[in-house]
């Protein structure tokens, strides 16, 4: 799940050789990284407010978001629906409206100045504004159509059968591991071209490597170095499709035509990195925590069991109480006002997807985990613009991959006291672990 609409894409120039091509499995860093930490900060006035409140947040707490942000959204919304953390240099957008009407107003609000919190944006089609976000983003779109991404159910079918019945044999297992974070490792490595000795690799560098878009505090000497080894084997590909393009994202980058944007390494590897970032992590944290709230919720456990027609629905249910994706930033390009608070150009609003999409004047019930809600007003794929490019293709993993385990699985519980144990993080609310027994369905 990542971000964007538009139209088609455009296939590579040349004809596929009749060789396949191999990826080098890199053992040293490329000088491709994570963004640098040091993105200049404009004065910053002291924040007026329309609501008195002694609220007290650091918006890129992890442990804040690991263990209760439901009720720090609850008082943002009511108190401080723009909340001026000074200490991170951001502007907290809790209220779905206000978060609606931002994502749709890309001429105020920028994602070029900086889409992730404190950090500079970068080549990638996610830090750019239209028209080059839109020219980017019709290479690649028509991949990601419905009727794009159908070309792959049978193999996401395939897999999924294969990890649920692996874990039905072994009884007990982290279904992180296991179950959660297989399949759209290997999606995402069909869709890169990576190939099937790869698909490990790609797990550990999207799980190492993504946190550090939570802000300056989670760039780690292991996610530069994950990120770094990922880039240098998507530009190793690259290289050999240049001359032996394939069938796969990779090729269409590394040949594209006239009148097309260039893609330099630079631009290339960010693009990848998006892509193993916003399509492997977020699909993985949405299966292992709608895993976990099945446990949890054995009535709507029940309810998918007798009637897996609920299932597509429910996979809307599943997006809106995990929203993977904690928030996104934009930059206002002009002095700007909101619910009474000045918000200077150039200055990094957060956009809490996690909040709006718990947000009561939206949702009957918001705190209430419930597989028959009339899907369509949550916003965890974003909105306008920079809509998920991934959406249609992390509804299909979901639905076929629940639609084979509520099949295959007869009951699963909690394999310890403990439960899922979370990622303290300030972009994914992910689960790093969760240890489940599992018995088959009769």
């Amino acid at each position: 799940m990542s971000t964007a609409a538009t139209t088609c894409a455009a296939a590579p120039t040349s004809a596929p050789c009749s060789t396949p091509c191999s990826a080098p499995a890199p053992s040293t860093a490329s000088t491709v990284h994570l963004p640098g930490s040091d993105r200049p900060r404009g004065d910053q006035p002291q924040a007026r407010s329309t609501l008195m409140t002694d609220l007290k947040v650091d918006l890129l707490d992890g442990e804040m978001y690991a263990t209760d942000p439901w009720s720090v959204y609850a008082r943002l919304r009511a108190e401080a629906p723009v909340y001026h953390d000074a200490e991170n240099g951001l502007y907290g957008i809790s209220r779905h409206a206000d978060v609606f009407a931002i994502e749709r107003d890309a001429r105020l609000w920028s994602s070029a100045g900086g889409y992730r919190p404190q950090l500079p944006s970068d080549p990638s089609m996610i830090g750019q504004d239209d028209p080059e976000h839109m020219r980017r983003r019709r290479l690649v779109y028509d991949r990601f159509t419905p009727r794009g991404v159908a070309r792959y159910a049978d193999r996401i079918r395939a897999t999924a059968i294969d990890c649920v019945d692996t874990a039905l044999e072994k009884g007990t297992v982290d279904a992180v591991a296991e179950l959660a974070a297989p399949l759209p490792a290997r999606v995402i490595g069909w869709l890169l071209g990576f190939p099937e000795d790869a698909w490990p690799k790609i797990v550990h560098w999207s799980e190492t490597a993504g946190p550090a878009g939570g802000g300056r505090r989670y760039i780690t000497d292991a996610a530069t170095i994950a990120a770094g080894e990922f880039a240098l084997a998507a530009l190793e590909m690259a290289k050999e499709r240049r001359t032996c393009p394939t069938d796969d994202l990779l090729s269409i980058w590394s040949n594209v035509g006239p009148g097309q944007p260039a893609y330099d390494d630079e631009h290339l590897a960010h693009e990848a990195l998006l892509l193993l970032v916003g399509g492997a992590e977020t699909t993985r944290t949405v299966i292992a925590t709608a895993i976990d709230a099945l446990i949890q919720h054995p009535d709507q456990w029940r309810l998918l069991r007798e009637d897996p027609a609920l299932i597509p629905d429910a996979v809307e249910e599943f997006i809106r109480w995990t929203t993977p994706i904690l928030n996104m930033c934009r930059v206002p390009t002009r002095d700007t006002e909101l619910h009474g608070v000045p918000i200077p150009a150039g200055e990094q609003v957060l956009l809490m997807y996690g909040s709006a999409n718990r947000d009561e004047t939206v949702f009957d019930a918001p705190e209430t985990f419930d597989v028959t809600r009339t899907p369509g007003d949550h916003i965890a794929f974003g909105l306008g613009a920079h809509f998920c490019l991934g959406a249609s293709l992390a509804r299909l993993e979901l639905r076929i991959f629940f639609e084979e385990y509520l099949a295959r699985v007869g009951t699963a519980e909690w394999a310890d006291a403990e439960g899922p144990r979370l990622l303290r993080n300030a972009f994914f609310r992910g689960v790093s672990s969760l240890p489940i027994t599992l018995t088959p369905s009769p």
